[in-house]
């Protein structure tokens, strides 16, 4: 009988279009098959077969429940899916969190994700920020990094009645800088010609002099100008 049916199959067939041309014949032969032309029977999974896939926890139920277990693979967004537009308080997240934050004056103006706004005042606008570099040491100084303001300063030991140059630990930027001297041991109350006296050599020397007594040792010097 079987043999009848697809010898009366392929003379209903069109040989030039593959369609047959009983329409009753094409429609049983399409319900066979789906839209991709695959044969339903190798493709579909009965209900026996997609409860034990839910019960291993691989797929969603067929009917309500909750899928538990870890997801593997990549989870892309649908183009059709709506973002989330609230937190977990339920209010909504453009109205909460802030995108953007502006100071006036002594105002800090706060703007939220839908554009409004809101303040708060603070005491002034001055603040305590350092705003100078210092090297420390026995030789060394310390700079308005705003203005370039530099105070420098050291201890020199030469012998007596001899000029020693001092090299500044920074450079000057000019020769207009002031410089204070003072003895580091011994008094000149007494010695009429031992007072130190200096001169400017160069934006980074200034040549110190002076200091003839015998218990004077050595100095120390401060300098101010603009690095």
């Amino acid at each position: 009988m079987s043999r009848i049916v697809d010898a009366i199959r392929a003379l209903l067939k069109d040989p030039a279009t593959g369609q047959y041309l009983s329409p009753y014949v094409d429609v049983a032969e399409a319900a066979k098959t789906d839209k991709d032309g695959n044969e339903i029977t190798a493709t579909y999974s009965t209900k026996t077969e997609l409860e034990a896939k839910e019960n291993a926890g691989v797929c969603l139920p067929l009917a309500g429940g909750t899928m538990t277990g870890k997801i593997t693979g990549t989870i892309t967004k649908s183009e059709s899916a709506d973002t989330a537009n609230k937190d977990s308080a339920g209010q909504q997240i453009n109205s909460t969190y802030i995108k953007s934050v502006r100071t006036s004056g002594t105002q800090v103006i706060f703007t939220r994700g839908d554009g409004t706004e809101f303040s708060v005042w603070t005491q002034d606008t001055n603040t305590n920020t350092s705003n100078w570099s210092v090297s420390n040491g026995t030789n060394g100084w310390a700079r308005d990094n705003s203005t370039g303001f530099t105070v420098q300063w050291g201890e020199l030991g030469y012998p007596n009645n001899k000029s020693t140059d001092v090299y500044f630990p920074r450079s000057f930027s000019s020769t207009t800088y002031q410089v204070d001297l003072s003895f580091r041991k011994g008094s000149y109350a007494n010695n009429s010609g031992c007072l130190l006296t200096w001169e400017r050599v160069a934006n980074n020397i200034v040549r110190i002099s002076g200091g003839q007594q015998s218990s004077f040792t050595g100095c120390s010097w401060i300098a101010v100008g603009f690095s």
